[in-house]
């Protein structure tokens, strides 16, 4: 199924923000050697995240890597046409966005990028990316690490598409959420997952009604609240645990 995004980009989000000072909220640079994140300081610029704002389109250049402090970044696949498609990938904390970087000299978007929890990310030109991946042993471990978890992240997704129902997916991509923005309330309306998981609103609204009648979620306005993570993990379909097991070896 395709479906065309409505997102905007917003200028005023590349606005940087003041102190860059540790520690840094970036679960993948957080780990990086005190001497390795001192050389990367100078080149990060902390920015705000807005919700649907554009990072990146397919087929077009990618000029910064961000490395998200806050908030939840959704990787969309291509439908042609300008058009995006469903959701192949989902970017914390614990990640980076722009990760053909990490594979080209003269990187271009695979996906369609966007914001899609508000927050703030580190954000970073390519060119000096690039040249710290080839002088710090660490990063260029810690970004290839997370790279081939992503990968997995995206062959799962794959999976999970074809061979399982609309409620265990549901129920999945509201524990990754979760997971994401490190809160047990998701801000996501019917509509915004219906578009995610490429299928009709009016199938969501039914999927997430029976995870609601039996006490695992509550829907507000503008967010869903899981009020049972085990019971909802129990209800999901499994592919979220397992792509959490990678994220986690890494």
């Amino acid at each position: 199924m395709q479906i065309t995004t409505e997102w905007v980009h917003f200028e005023s989000a590349s606005r940087p923000m003041p102190d860059i000072a540790p520690p840094l909220r970036s679960g993948l640079l957080a780990r990086l050697p005190e001497e390795e994140l001192d050389q990367l300081r100078p080149h990060l610029e902390k920015i705000k995240l807005v919700r649907n704002q554009i990072l990146f389109t397919p087929r077009n250049p990618v000029e910064h890597v961000y490395f998200v402090e806050q908030g939840m970044i959704s990787l969309l696949a291509d439908a042609g046409a300008g058009k995006a498609g469903i959701e192949v990938g989902m970017v914390g904390r614990e990640g980076m966005a722009g990760f053909a970087a990490l594979l080209s000299a003269h990187p271009v978007a695979f996906h369609h990028t966007t914001v899609q929890t508000p927050g703030s990310a580190l954000r970073m030109p390519v060119a000096p990316f690039q040249a710290c991946l080839d002088s710090m042993p660490a990063l260029r471990e810690r970004c290839l690490s997370y790279l081939s978890t992503l990968i997995v992240q995206m062959s799962q997704t794959a999976t999970c598409i074809s061979r399982h129902r609309l409620k265990e997916r549901c129920a999945d991509r509201l524990l990754a959420g979760c997971d994401r923005i490190e809160s047990h309330a998701v801000p996501l309306t019917h509509l915004m997952l219906a578009r995610t998981l490429g299928v009709r609103r009016a199938g969501v609204t039914v999927a997430v009604g029976a995870l609601q009648n039996v006490g695992l979620v509550r829907c507000g306005r503008g967010n869903i609240e899981v009020l049972d993570h085990a019971g909802l993990e129990q209800m999901a379909c499994g592919c979220h645990h397992l792509t959490r097991g990678q994220f986690d070896q890494g």
